[in-house]
Order: C-alpha cells, then sequence, then structure tokens
C-alpha cells in the first residue's frame, strides 16, 4: 500500500483511508471505465495508486455497415489510448476480443491475468447489469477471482492473489437505484468531475451520437451520489465479498 496519508470527512470527523497500491478495472467496451469510474480512477491515481485498465472487446456494436467495421475499429482504438492517457493510466491491457463469452480459455486469460497483476483492488461490471457483454465481464471476472485465490487450474500453483477488496461499478445499463444491496461505497470525486467530462467530450468524438445522452446520466447519477455524501459529486460501488473478504475501502 501507499504509505501517503490520506483522509475524508465523516460526520466532521477526519477517517485515514487506505491508498491501494494497484487497481485493476474491467471495462468491456472503450468508455466503460470513464463513464463508470473515471473520476475514482484520476483521484487514486493522483494519490499514488497504479491503476491498470483492461478492455475486453474493441466496442464494435455501432456500425451499420459491415465494410465499416475496420474503420470504426481504428478510430476507437486511438480514442481509447487517448482516454486512458487522459486518465493517467499506467498500463493498458487490450484483450481485442469480438465479444465476451464464459468459457474455459477466457477464464484463464483473466485468471492469469489477475494473478500476474496482483491488485489490491478489482473493479468491474455489476453481475445484474442488463447489457450482456457487461454481464459476462462481471461472471467471467468473479469466476477468474475465484480461481486466481483460491484454485490451481490455469497454471496457478504458487501464483495465488489475494485482493483486499472486489468492487461493482454503476453504469447506465445498471442503475444502483434498482440493485438490492447492504452497502454502498461512494467515492467523492467533486474536484476530479470536470477532468472526467473534459476527457470524454474530447476523446470520444466518434459517438456523438450517444453522447449527450451518457453524460446526462453520469452528471445527474454523479449529483446524487455526491449529495448522499454531502458532496457535489460522487461515484458508487457495491462491494462484492463472495471470493474475497473486503479489507480496503474506496471513499
Amino acid at each position: 500500500m501507499s504509505d501517503k496519508p490520506y483522509k475524508v470527512k465523516v460526520d466532521g470527523f477526519k477517517v485515514p483511508v487506505v491508498i491501494p497500491k494497484k487497481i485493476l478495472v474491467f471495462a468491456p467496451h472503450p468508455d466503460d471505465e470513464l463513464i463508470s469510474c473515471g473520476g475514482t480512477i484520476l483521484k487514486y491515481s493522483s494519490l499514488g495508486s497504479e491503476v491498470v485498465v483492461v478492455l475486453m472487446t474493441s466496442g464494435l456494436g455501432g456500425y451499420a455497415k459491415a465494410e465499416d467495421k475496420d474503420q470504426i475499429a481504428t478510430v476507437r482504438q486511438e480514442e481509447y489510448k487517448h482516454a486512458v492517457k487522459n486518465l493517467h493510466v499506467d498500463e493498458f491491457v487490450n484483450l481485442k476480443w469480438d465479444e465476451v463469452e464464459i468459457k474455459r480459455e477466457t477464464v484463464k486469460v483473466v485468471t492469469n491475468l489477475i494473478r500476474d497483476q496482483q491488485p489490491d483492488i478489482i473493479l468491474s461490471p455489476h453481475l445484474t447489469d442488463t447489457h450482456r457483454s457487461h454481464r459476462n465481464t462481471a461472471e467471467l471476472v468473479k469466476e477468474s477471482i475465484y480461481h486466481a485465490v483460491h484454485g490451481k487450474a490455469y497454471g496457478g500453483h504458487e501464483k495465488n492473489v489475494m485482493p483486499k477488496g472486489v468492487y461493482a461499478y454503476e453504469s447506465p445499463s445498471c442503475k444502483f437505484s434498482y440493485v438490492a444491496a447492504d452497502v454502498f461505497c461512494i467515492v467523492d470525486i467533486s474536484p476530479y468531475w470536470q477532468s472526467k467530462v473534459d476527457t470524454f467530450n474530447k476523446v470520444y468524438a466518434s459517438q456523438a451520437e450517444v453522447l449527450e445522452r451518457t453524460m446526462a446520466w453520469a452528471e445527474k447519477t454523479a449529483r446524487l451520489r455526491g449529495d448522499e455524501i454531502s458532496s457535489e459529486f460522487g461515484e458508487a460501488f457495491i462491494p462484492q465479498t463472495e471470493y474475497v473478504p473486503l479489507s480496503i475501502l474506496v471513499l
């Protein structure tokens, strides 16, 4: 863990917060990491955490003609490179899958990726996300965490890892208002909100047709989460404790 001091105010008291050494973020498509947890990435990067983003697919669901696929793929990849640079991401892993499928081959890839990265915190979509790629990513990450933490499958002898927190992030296709959960963690991203917006507006020009709707959701949700912690903007996460006990709170 980082030895930098960091404290947050809770009911007028300053509470010390542990800064994770490494955060591993799984993004089903280009822009998911920015929309759902871009402020958190910016915040913890500035506090000294190493951030690694894993892009599952190329995000090619938005082309109308088959002949447009290669062109759109090139544009999306360039946009994504600029996005992770603006988010101060330390490492970018591009799996380049067409779809997120749950099978032995993909579980092996993600399991060994988690083992190799040795993250303190893992961020991924929620298991009830209505978008299939998001939901499959959540299921795939969950199964891979099990193997990485407890098993020796897929070449895992003496390679086990124990993250200190696994969190699901909110998305336009998984609004936490409709998710049954006893615990929410909300990260105050107020100082980083404008940088998140500027990055989205600057980088994702090819998706201008959905930009306005997506950012409207992001702002409305960020204001709601911020209000819940008596701040201006926030991003919400639900701890996933099936295979990993929660040792680090993200705030």
